[in-house]
Formats: structure tokens, sequence, C-alpha cells
């Protein structure tokens, strides 16, 4: 019996949790709601929006258009998370100049800042540089969130490289910059698909920059989920369902790199 009890604690925990999941799926494939969680069948009617305009007073509003923008914008900002934090983690990790030490810290002080007090300040910033209501340029914002703990993930994986694989390009003739593309990313790729990943879910997600930030004409997922909520009537089985469409670009995304996660490289062995 004591062996069973941490697995019961542990169920009890998870059992609410557990079922809002059901809950939630139900009310994206049921159909004909009796008391909102039991349906008389399931179906796929609340994903017309498939195949649809969205409705109430979204008309001109598909859900296609909605997921290139939100890609567009996801896919900008991991790209330069993953750009700047590739060169400022091999500058960190290979690279000794002064302040280095301090710069290292004053990342993750940066990280611990909350982003939505830099709201305003972005805003005139953005707006200044004519980049307000953006696309690239509220992604470009976005990103510089996400720059400084992902510079300490880079420089992780820099770190797991031996000097003397470093030392010999080197001796061979190449630059830095050499070093850089053509031998270390390579042999970091699980790095770079981390840090992409980083970047990107923290865009995908992302509500209060892109609802400040873009207009109400330019939708993305996260700001149109927000608009029919705040419709008078809710169709709950309609939003359950965009709901889990939203859900499956980030879950397709990890499940094709999580190849690329799992072969981390391993150095310093002896060959036969």
């Amino acid at each position: 019996m004591r062996r069973w009890i941490p697995y019961i604690l542990l169920v009890l925990i998870a059992l609410p949790f557990l079922v809002m999941y059901v809950g939630f799926f139900m009310q994206a494939f049921g159909e004909g709601m009796h008391l909102g969680i039991i349906p008389e069948k399931f179906g796929f009617s609340n994903f017309r929006f498939l195949w649809q305009p969205i409705a109430w007073g979204l008309g001109k509003t598909t859900i296609w258009v909605t997921l290139l923008n939100t890609l567009i914008f996801a896919c900008v900002s991991g790209a330069i998370v993953t750009v700047v934090c590739m060169l400022a983690g091999y500058a960190l990790s290979r690279i000794e100049f002064k302040g280095r030490d301090f710069f290292m810290i004053l990342q993750l002080f940066l990280h611990a800042v909350p982003g939505h007090i830099l709201l305003i300040a972005i805003f005139f910033l953005l707006f200044y540089l004519k980049l307000l209501h953006r696309i690239p340029g509220v992604a470009l914002a976005r990103a510089s969130l996400e720059i400084p703990l992902g510079v300490w993930i880079a420089k992780g994986f820099f770190d797991s490289i031996p000097w003397d694989i470093e030392r010999s390009a080197m001796i061979d003739g190449c630059t830095r910059l050499q070093v850089w593309y053509k031998i270390f990313l390579p042999l970091v790729k699980p790095g770079i698909a981390a840090v992409f990943i980083w970047g990107f879910l923290f865009a995908w997600h992302d509500f209060i920059y892109v609802y400040t930030l873009l207009p109400g004409t330019v939708k993305l997922l996260s700001t149109l989920i927000q608009s029919l909520i705040a419709t008078e009537v809710i169709d709950y089985g309609y939003l359950a369902a965009l709901s889990v469409f939203y859900m499956v670009p980030p879950l397709v995304l990890f499940v094709y790199l999580q190849k690329a996660l799992l072969k981390v490289p391993i150095f310093g062995g002896k060959g036969l």
C-alpha cells in the first residue's frame, strides 16, 4: 500500500487538469452538447473555419491568411533569435574580451526584466523606425526579449566543443567567421534547433505585443481567438476547435525537430 500512495496522490493532483483537457477536446469535436460537457455525437462541424470565413462579423478573415501571418511572425522572430544567439554564444564561449563576465551577467538580468514594462518604449522605438504595425518590426521586438537567455543556451552548446578542433581549423588558415560557419555550426545543429524552437514558440503564443503593436486588421491566431471571445455570443465548440488548430503547428515543429535535439554531440572519446 505504501508504494501506491505516491501514485494515488499524483493522480489526484493531475485529475483536475486531465478533466479540463478531456472537456476541451470534447468541446472541439462534440456536437449537440448537453450540460456543456456531454456531446450527442462527434464530428468536425466546429472546424468549419477551415473551409469557411471566420464567423461573428469577421467574414473577410480566413484562417489560412491568419495562419500565414502567424507563421511569418513566429519564423522571423525565431530566425532572428537563432542568428543573434549563435553569433553571440560563439563569441562568449571562445573569445576573451574586456567586460565579458559583466555582459553574461547582464543577459541574465535582462531576461529577468518583464517584457511588459518595455512595451511603451518599444512602441515609440518602432514608431520612429517606421516599423510599427508591421509584422517584421514586431517580430524583431519580440525576438529581442528571448535573445538574453538564448545566448546562454547557445553558449552551452559551443562550450561542449573541444578547443583542439578550433585550433586545428585556425592552423589550417580559417578565420574566426569560417570556424564558426564551417566547423562549429554543423557540430551544434541540436543547439540551432533548440534556440529556434525557443524563439519560435514564444513568438507563436505571444499576445500582448501582437495585440498592442499590430493594428486590428492584421490578425494573428492569438488575437483572432481574443476577438472571438470578445463577442456577445460565444460558440465554445467553435472556439475550442480553433484553439486545437492553434496548438498543431508548434507540436508538428517539435516532432520534426526532436531528432535533431536528441543528436547531442559527444566529443573527447578515443577512436578505434
